[in-house]
């Protein structure tokens, strides 16, 4: 199944880099371009995760993974999800101390920035809600620079991902006429998105495990 996600290459070779043989790295690595993302994302629509992942295919992370950062005598736990990932902080203070990102094993993984969009609160929102994480992503694209603008992924629609063990749907409630949009075999749909329907009600079927763009 393609994750629902949004990568973004600089952050991803540079997250590479972070996860060399070693314990440590300089959070302030992260922070260069973390903290433009964040502050891009002014109104924290979107989840920003480092998801550390096996070199080769077929192979399992340790048991144990943990993360943590160290500012001097202070640690501060990473909470892994249950896909591996975890979001890390923008904190202007841990890169002016000189905190280290901790990774409590020296094996070798890579790393993937993913991009998603934070969940709703509730199954019936406004369009303009269902589809905020859109133009977050783009003003995140944007604050990494000519290259990423260039080169980073563009946005085709929005990606919404339910528990495919029944087929689930989201309903548009346009001025045109009802927009229903339904959930593939994997549980996915894919959506083109329209900033003149931003006032519409919206209805989701049930909770969505994931959402955001489709990039």
């Amino acid at each position: 199944m393609r994750r629902i996600a949004a990568t973004l290459p600089l952050l991803i070779a540079f997250a590479l880099h972070a996860e060399e043989p070693g314990t440590d790295t300089p959070y302030r690595k992260y922070y260069e371009q973390l903290g433009p993302a964040k502050a891009a994302d002014s109104d924290n629509v979107l989840r920003i995760r480092l998801c550390p992942q096996p070199l080769e295919k077929g192979e399992t992370l340790p048991a144990d993974l943990a993360f943590e950062i160290r500012d001097g005598a202070e640690h501060t736990a990473l909470t892994l999800d249950r896909q591996h990932c975890f979001e890390l902080p923008s904190n202007a203070q841990w890169a002016e101390h000189d905190a280290q990102l901790h990774k409590n094993s020296n094996r070798k993984l890579r790393a993937v920035v993913d991009i998603t969009g934070r969940l709703p609160a509730s199954n019936e929102l406004s369009y303009a809600e269902l589809t905020q994480s859109i133009p977050a992503f783009e003003r995140v694209i944007a604050s990494q620079g000519l290259m990423a603008r260039m080169l980073g992924p563009k946005v085709k629609g929005l990606i919404v991902k339910f528990d495919p063990a029944a087929p689930q749907s989201v309903l548009v409630h346009a001025p045109q006429g009802d927009l229903r949009y339904t959930t593939d075999a994997s549980g996915v749909i894919r959506m083109p998105v329209d900033p003149k329907l931003n006032a519409a009600r919206v209805e989701l079927s049930s909770a969505p495990l994931e959402i955001g763009p489709d990039a």
